[in-house]
């Protein structure tokens, strides 16, 4: 396998030089070429509309959105406090970069969609294995369609997944029945590792990344060492919209096939018994068009009718009307040739996301407000909360004794560096490893009366964000969070100590 391994970077090194040699401008640095709607037959008044209507339901709390047509970037948005330059938590979107990678080992004749899982894991199969179980083929984990139980929970805590998932009875006959699982994607980035030799990711860095121009990439792994596949990838939203345009354009980037022919058609037409799901893709409610979908709101559209790409990244527990304001609003008004220039500069430069409600008070306390707070979601066990002529300060204590400090702002965005966890499932977290070492929040406050702080945060490098009130009462207080992707809010007791 050190040979195979050799044969890829040079593949990579290659390709990199067929960019420098073949391209020019922009396109030879890898950078996406930025144009206007009008120039690529969109009037810029129905992209406005587009931005408008994501900024103005309060479902969607978007933190990006790119929009492509013809190859071009004709508009983006980074609602304050996100930034272009931010890596997020993919959620499943994750899903569908695993399934490029498999189409790539099968161009190398490294696998095929009939190959049975005992191929790759005969050690970890259990002695008493059906037929049932040994007859799952890669083609039935890229489908979801493995035949065995769901379990969620399973990451949680067990270490030895591979082995967890196989051990299961099957409850259907692969390829029979669908069943969403993150799993059966995990199973096919240890299986691109098995024949490849290197992590999902590094293969995907040295194959599909770095001739992209994708930097500074990242993925959770397993406590087995291995890309979790199903989830776990960071890159920024450019990034996104890269990898959509490579499924637009057939696997071609920059004049040179990353993917093999026809892997991105497969992808993302019906492969499953349910109708919907391709290759660890989804079609989506209007004909040819295909999404990769992650939760709580991640989502890259490949449209061809329109020969557009469209991504987004949010926070939200609840479906929104996207997918159909995307058709209405962009596509239809697609034009087959330029139109003529509007006369303004499109830009949202002035989009942000909501503040915290109240008032300033900047002498609302005459000393520092300590508290010992009950378990809670935040993970906080301290908290210290100042205030002087340099605003509010909170001083916070996590369940490792780490402490950092979140500097709000009032009536806009402040971002700190801290080295405690976002919020969202830690315990789920805590099975991981390659998670970044530090995190960043962006916070804002206001008072909404004399004894009650409201926060609200955003993990700019994650997804999360969570609205908190801090209600001070004597000798006691009480700490209630409204996380983003639940909306379900939870108090917990605190006392003040002295």
């Amino acid at each position: 396998m050190t040979a195979l391994r050799t044969i890829y970077r040079l593949t990579a090194l290659l390709l990199c030089g067929a960019f420098s040699a073949t391209t020019h401008g922009l396109r030879a640095q890898n950078l996406l070429v930025r144009s206007t709607p009008e120039a690529e037959g969109l009037a810029s008044a129905h992209v406005r509309d587009f931005m408008d209507r994501l900024m103005a339901d309060s479902r969607c709390e978007v933190h990006s959105c790119i929009i492509l047509r013809h190859g071009h970037v004709i508009a983006e948005m980074y609602p304050r406090p996100w930034r272009r330059d931010y890596r997020q938590t993919m959620y499943s979107v994750s899903k569908s970069f695993t399934a490029a990678a498999v189409g790539m080992c099968m161009a190398d004749s490294l696998l095929s969609l009939e190959d049975s899982i005992g191929r790759f894991f005969p050690l970890l199969l259990p002695e008493d294995a059906s037929d049932t179980l040994r007859a799952i083929t890669v083609r039935d984990l890229l489908t979801m369609q493995s035949g065995l139980p769901v379990d969620t929970k399973m990451r949680t805590y067990e270490t030895e997944w591979i082995k967890a998932y196989l051990r299961q009875r099957p409850v259907a006959m692969p390829g029979t029945r669908w069943a969403y699982d993150s799993i059966v994607t995990y199973l096919l980035s240890a299986i691109v590792q098995e024949v490849s030799d290197m992590p999902l990711m590094q293969f995907l860095n040295e194959r599909l990344f770095l001739p992209m121009g994708i930097g500074d990439a990242a993925w959770e792994e397993s406590p087995e060492g291995v890309s979790c596949g199903g989830w776990g990838l960071y890159i920024r939203p450019e990034d996104m919209a890269r990898f959509g345009q490579l499924l637009l354009d057939g696997g071609m980037w920059n004049g040179v096939r990353l993917l093999p022919e026809g892997w991105t058609g497969e992808m993302m037409k019906a492969q499953s018994v349910n109708g919907r799901y391709g290759f660890q893709m989804w079609q989506c409610q209007y004909p040819g068009w295909a999404e990769a979908n992650g939760s709580y709101g991640q989502h890259i559209f490949v449209i061809p009718e329109a020969d557009m790409v469209v991504t987004l990244t949010q926070c939200n527990h609840r479906r929104t009307a996207v997918t159909k304001w995307i058709k209405e609003i962009l596509a239809d008004n697609c034009k087959d040739g330029p139109l003529a220039k509007s006369g303004y500069r499109l830009t949202f430069d002035s989009y942000a996301l909501p503040t915290a409600g109240g008032g300033r008070g900047t002498d609302r306390l005459a000393k520092p407000v300590r508290l010992a707070l009950a378990r809670n979601m935040l993970g906080w066990e301290g908290l210290t909360i100042r205030t002087g002529e340099e605003g509010l300060a909170l001083e916070i204590t996590d369940g490792e004794m780490r402490t950092y400090t979140l500097r709000p702002g009032y009536g806009r965005w402040n971002e700190d560096a801290f080295c405690g966890r976002p919020y969202h499932n830690p315990a789920f977290m805590n099975n991981f490893s390659n998670l970044p070492d530090t995190w960043h929040v962006a916070s804002s406050y206001g008072w909404a009366d004399r004894n009650t702080l409201n926060l609200r945060l955003h993990w700019v490098d994650w997804l999360t964000s969570a609205e908190v009130q801090i209600r001070l009462s004597g000798a006691s207080a009480s700490l209630t969070v409204r996380p983003r992707d639940t909306g379900k809010a939870t108090s917990t007791v605190a006392w003040v100590r002295q």
